[in-house]
């Protein structure tokens, strides 16, 4: 189906550039054929059905050392589990020679699952508990240093993955402290992605960071003095400051600052979003004193990279008020909670996210991201479907809510209009002077 629209809008826009002289039929027609070959997915699917069944043997072999086979002495099975390893790897060595780079990685991958297997299989053993972090770790320095050695990708997901269940087995064994040495295999595993230029391990270094604050959240609270809802706040703002962030220095690094700007939006926009959803009763009491000042640092430090952006033209200057009012957003949550009009946050919640999704699309279309378009879109449906259903038995006030919504829409689209004129007037008139 994808292709297909693919094909018919190329089409399209090959028509367009014969008729402007940039392409000629013989060309076009050179293009279509080469567009309607089969596409990379299709070549693909061997690969990715060898990764499967890599990973599926992987956890067999799991299974087979858990099984707890009494029968075979202890030698027996490290030498089995380990020369069945280097097997792995001296067949990936092959097939990397023989140009079969994708089935390599398999075999790197299977290696892998047999390196952990063996881990598994010593803990046994001596006796040593399974949720140990310090199997884990070995485990996923193997995999980073494999990733590292070998350029294998496949290797670099599994160690993310692998560091994420690290901090979770430290976390579960002492949670008095966040597990800040989770942050090494981070970095690590971050300048893999880079290096390998791979935009798939790019949102998983980024989804494991975010793992990393929800699986450390009570020993965060707990070392900074953050209440939960601070915290959120605190997630907030830092999502913010990771979308400037992004703006701020994506000409150092295009693709990972495309990625970072998603998730800075998908998360800056869902906390905002749960602030109306779930409002809750603010318990001043429970407000840690360092609380205001982290969450002053970070609204510094997401203001500090907005102005960066709009220093480097990535950021213009008329869209800053949308990030400082997603910004407010989040700071004035706390205060609003706790005072008497606490009822009201989910009407006025509603209603700013309803013109900052708006906003959102209108960036999007400035700046060229689709992802910011299609994101705005979606989060405009979601709050028009939460106040339908959230007034669902009140059909009056839903009508009136949105006719005022549609009146407001309208009049702010035609005050931009005017405002668009006024600015491109003036900016022909400083061209002619010139």
């Amino acid at each position: 189906m994808w292709q297909r629209a693919y094909l018919n809008r190329l089409k399209r826009d090959l028509d367009l550039w014969i008729e402007r002289g940039w392409v000629t039929a013989a060309n076009a027609d050179a293009i279509l054929a080469s567009a309607a070959e089969p596409g990379a997915s299709t070549r693909r699917m061997p690969a990715i059905l060898a990764i499967l069944g890599a990973v599926l043997i992987g956890f067999a072999v799991m299974s087979f050392v858990a099984a707890n086979w009494q029968e075979i002495s202890k030698l027996t099975k490290i030498v089995l589990i380990f020369a069945a390893m280097w097997t792995a790897y001296g067949a990936a060595i092959v097939l990397e020679k023989r140009g079969h780079a994708n089935f390599a990685q398999a075999a790197v991958l299977i290696g892998l699952g047999l390196f952990g297997a063996g881990i598994m299989l010593i803990a046994q053993i001596y006796h040593i508990v399974t949720d140990d972090p310090g199997g884990v770790l070995a485990w996923c320095v193997a995999a980073l240093a494999t990733a590292w050695l070998l350029s294998s990708r496949a290797a670099l997901a599994l160690g993310i993955l692998l560091a994420v269940v690290w901090t979770w087995f430290a976390i579960d064994m002492n949670d008095a402290v966040p597990h800040w040495a989770f942050w090494f295999a981070w970095a690590a595993a971050a300048a893999l992605a880079l290096r390998l230029s791979w935009t798939p391990a790019l949102h998983l270094v980024l989804i494991a960071g975010f793992l990393w604050q929800a699986i450390n959240v009570e020993a965060i609270m707990g070392l900074t003095g953050l209440s939960p809802s601070q915290f959120a706040v605190f997630v907030a703002l830092e999502a913010l400051a990771l979308w400037m962030a992004a703006l701020a220095f994506a000409r150092d690094g295009a693709r990972l600052g495309s990625v970072a700007e998603a998730y800075g939006i998908v998360v800056a926009f869902a906390l905002v979003g749960f602030f109306q959803v779930d409002p809750g009763e603010y318990d001043r009491a429970a407000e840690g004193a360092a609380g205001p000042t982290l969450i002053a640092a970070t609204a510094m430090l997401a203001a500090a990279l907005a102005a960066l952006a709009v220093m480097r033209g990535r950021l213009p200057s008329r869209h800053v008020a949308g990030v400082a009012a997603l910004a407010a957003l989040a700071i004035a949550y706390p205060l609003l909670s706790a005072s008497e009009n606490a009822a009201l946050i989910p009407w006025i919640y509603a209603a700013a996210i309803l013109v900052l999704a708006a906003w959102l699309v209108s960036w999007g279309s400035a700046s060229g991201s689709r992802f910011a378009v299609n994101f705005g879109f979606v989060v405009f449906a979601a709050e028009v479907l939460w106040l339908y259903f959230a007034t669902l038995g009140t059909l009056l006030d839903t009508a009136i809510f949105f006719a005022l919504g549609g009146v407001l829409l309208i009049v702010g689209s035609i005050v931009f209009e005017r405002m668009r004129r006024r600015i491109v007037r003036g900016t022909a008139t400083e061209g002619g002077a010139a």
